[in-house]
């Protein structure tokens, strides 16, 4: 009887949780998804973070594919640095090299992953590098993943 035989049993604990719950369960989709595309303006992006409420947005190229993302600290970052947050596009103060994650992995990887790296939110996306979805800390909370 494997924990694996476990968790099917008792999906609803804890342990049940953190081996079966996906990604792909618990991540924002569709409209929800804070996202702009390549070019946009950065008083723009910042709009579309605040409308969205997960304190950052996915920079996607003109195919929604991820280029980058721009966090509350990357915000905080621009501001240090002085930039003109109405002329400065979106590309030249986001992180390009940022973390991602596949639908089908289990939250408890992303919980990990965002732990290992101090990060507080991940984009989702699919094997061609396509956004699919954006899940953030708050989200594994609620989901009682932590």
């Amino acid at each position: 009887f494997s924990r694996e035989d476990f968790a099917r049993s008792h999906p609803g604990g804890a342990l049940g949780r953190r081996l079966l719950l996906r990604v792909a369960d618990i991540m924002h989709t569709g409209t929800a998804i804070p996202r702009v595309v390549s070019g946009t303006p950065l008083v723009q992006a910042l709009v579309e973070m605040t409308a969205k409420g997960l304190g950052t947005t996915a920079v996607v190229d003109a195919d929604n594919r991820m280029l980058g993302i721009y966090t509350d600290g990357d915000l905080r970052r621009t501001l240090d640095s002085r930039a003109d947050i109405h002329n400065v596009s979106i590309e030249k103060v986001m992180t390009a090299k940022c973390r991602s994650i596949t639908p089908g992995a289990l939250a408890a990887e992303a919980l990990h992953m965002m732990e290992e790296h101090k990060i507080n939110a991940l984009p989702v996306v699919d094997d061609d590098g396509t956004l699919v979805g954006m899940l953030n800390m708050h989200d594994l909370l609620r989901a009682r993943v932590v």
